[in-house]
């Protein structure tokens, strides 16, 4: 055991300062719980208030986050130019500078400019088309979800190795498959969903906890039935064993889908320990996304008091969030190395140049600074959850359910054939 650490006034003063180093979400929390209560007039005050706006290398986040606010404020043109902002910065920082860079080396991550993880990358956009839909906006919306897979494509093509296992976005095929639907381009629509159930098949059911949602599969096999695809239909009828009222594709009904935005993302936290290395301390502190299990109350719309229609989950960020943390967890891991090895060498040279108080302020400058970077995008959804309803041409008193409340109750006129996309948070 080194020397110093028998001194407990060192030891007092070490811990004291490993603990005043507060994190990201600790800056913010109180902008996260006004947010959460509904209280956006009050979470945009603490927001504006917080050390987040002034600070260059959080603009990324400050901007993800204001721009959530503002979108539950009703201020959704203000909320999307944020956002494209936000995509830009994105782009900007696809290449750290030199001197952010080496400032990562002898700090630590929280000193470069936060980049954002890469499911925040792709979330920029599903977040600009659901706020495009709940202006009716269909074209944008559509060309936003088309955005998510080629920004996903753009990200893993970034990393020569060890690629991410997040390299498609079911969602946002199920997304612009539910647009060109709206939109009357059924072709495009099969395509899409088609593809979307793949996925749902494939990465999404094994790693991130989504099974293909009942509904996608109800739609596309409705549209296959309506473009006269019949043995695909029926190949798709027999797999999942498709039966009742709901597989009727009459053009005579319209259909009311409800996309809920669910919850808040999980925060990131440290995970670490202090180990004593020959006469150092070697502190290793990474960044986790703890594992819950998601639970969710009533979601679901319900038509006239009678007809009820539960949601199925169609994308799990929280899960999404923690695996692909994980998969950049061999690329964080070899860089704290680096930077271990560095300040090593620098407290080397200070006990040589500075003798013994050289040496222990080395040593304790390494453990202090030797933090996990615990920023990221709190403000985001959960999960989204979908509900998918037809009914006859009429209008109708829309009741829907969201995370067990009541969200909202409105009047929905539909026509023969018609597909009302309608966002709930």
């Amino acid at each position: 055991m080194i020397k110093f650490l028998r001194h407990p006034g060192l030891v007092c003063g070490l811990v004291f300062m490993l603990s005043a180093c507060a994190s990201y979400t600790d800056d913010i929390k109180v902008v996260q719980t006004t947010f959460r209560a509904g209280q956006y007039g009050e979470a945009l005050q603490k927001l504006e208030e917080s050390p987040l706006k002034e600070q260059t290398r959080n603009r990324l986040l400050y901007f993800l986050e204001k721009a959530m606010i503002l979108d539950r404020q009703g201020q959704r043109d203000e909320s999307r130019k944020l956002l494209i902002r936000a995509d830009k910065i994105v782009d900007e920082l696809y290449t750290t500078s030199i001197s952010k860079g080496a400032a990562t080396f002898v700090f630590n991550d929280s000193a470069q400019d936060y980049p954002g993880e890469d499911y925040e990358k792709v979330a920029i956009h599903t977040m600009l088309a659901h706020s495009f839909l709940e202006d009716g906006d269909l074209k944008s919306a559509r060309v936003e979800a088309a955005r998510i897979n080629s920004r996903l494509n753009e990200i893993n093509g970034f990393y020569e190795d060890n690629k991410n296992r997040y390299k498609e976005d079911a969602y946002a095929r199920y997304l612009a498959g539910m647009i060109y639907e709206a939109l009357g381009e059924d072709d495009s629509a099969i395509v899409d969903y088609r593809a979307a159930l793949k996925i749902y098949e494939g990465d999404y059911s094994k790693i991130f906890a989504t099974r293909p949602p009942d509904h996608l599969v109800v739609a596309l096999y409705r549209l296959l039935i309506k473009r006269n695809r019949g043995d695909e239909a029926k190949e798709l009828k027999t797999r999942f064993q498709l039966q009742g009222p709901k597989l009727d594709s009459k053009e005579t009904l319209g259909e009311i889908i409800v996309l809920h935005e669910l919850g808040e993302i999980a925060s990131k936290e440290k995970s670490e320990f202090v180990i004593p290395v020959g006469g150092e301390v070697v502190r290793f502190s990474f960044p986790v996304i703890r594992r819950v299990k998601s639970q969710y109350g009533r979601t679901a719309v319900k038509i006239d008091e009678d007809r009820t229609e539960p949601a199925d989950l169609a994308q799990n960020f929280d899960i999404i969030a923690r695996e692909t943390l994980e998969d950049r967890r061999g690329r964080i891991m070899a860089k704290s190395l680096a930077r271990l090895i560095m300040k090593s060498q620098m407290t080397q040279k200070a006990g040589k140049e500075f003798g013994p108080l050289g040496y222990l302020a080395g040593n304790i400058y390494g453990a202090f600074t030797e933090t996990a970077d615990t920023r990221s995008w709190i403000l985001l959804p959960a999960a989204v959850k979908v509900s998918r309803i037809q009914v006859k041409p009429g209008n109708y008193d829309l009741t829907v359910y969201n995370d067990g409340k009541t969200s909202r109750v409105r009047k929905v006129a539909i026509k023969a054939g018609d597909v009302q996309i309608i966002r709930d948070y």
